[in-house]
């Protein structure tokens, strides 16, 4: 297994983490009183139950990184999660040196390999 696997799941994690804080952010918007939060009741509920599901979409979305065979379409649904990252200015600088390595022939090979 090319060390990029190893790498591409430790970011996936890292972003499956970020998702799971965004649901907590939620929580807070739910659990806090409107007033504290300078909102109304109903921007408060708002706001949490849209973190709440972005974040539970986001995550599982993330998720299935985990468990990809090794076929071609795992090799693009992991670029699109590194394509995913790069709309955050926190992971562009993890995202294009993976992505470099993501696109080499040895990380190709792994998802499919050539047919002798």
């Amino acid at each position: 297994m090319p060390a990029t696997i190893l790498w591409f799941r430790a970011y996936a994690a890292l972003l499956a983490l970020t998702y799971l804080g965004l649901v907590a952010l939620g929580v807070v918007f739910l659990a806090l009183p409107p007033e504290q939060l300078e909102m109304t009741s109903a921007e408060s509920v708002l706001v949490g139950w849209v973190f709440i599901l972005l974040g539970l979409l986001f995550t599982a979305a993330v998720l299935p990184a985990f468990f990809l065979p090794r076929q071609g379409w795992a090799w693009i649904y992991g670029l699109a999660l590194m394509v995913m990252g790069l709309t955050s200015v926190i992971f562009i600088p993890l995202c294009i040196p993976l992505i470099i390595f993501w696109l080499k022939d040895p990380v190709k090979d792994w998802f499919v390999p050539i047919a002798s």
